[in-house]
């Protein structure tokens, strides 16, 4: 499984590699964010809901930053981020 930390990005790529399955059958990744600093942790997404597509979802964690993953432009994009 392909593994993805945001991080403090605001913007950027999904995967480096398209992750396997192919697309047809979908695709598995571990999107994770990490704070780094004095003390490093990673911060979980509480919530998270799909498009009625499923190609786009969108991702908020506890701190009150949201996210919107394009799963098929392989791209995410900070909405609201907020200062750590």
């Amino acid at each position: 499984m392909e593994s993805s930390d945001v991080g403090s990005r605001q913007q950027g790529p999904i995967w480096h590699r398209k992750p396997s399955p192919a697309a047809r059958q979908g695709v598995i990744v571990n999107i994770i964010h990490s704070v780094k600093g004095y003390h490093s942790k990673t911060i979980r997404f509480l919530n998270v809901a799909f498009d009625s597509s499923g190609d786009s979802l969108l991702a908020g964690d506890h701190q009150g930053n949201i996210y919107v993953f394009d799963l098929n432009g392989n791209s995410h994009t900070g909405v609201c981020l907020t200062e750590v």
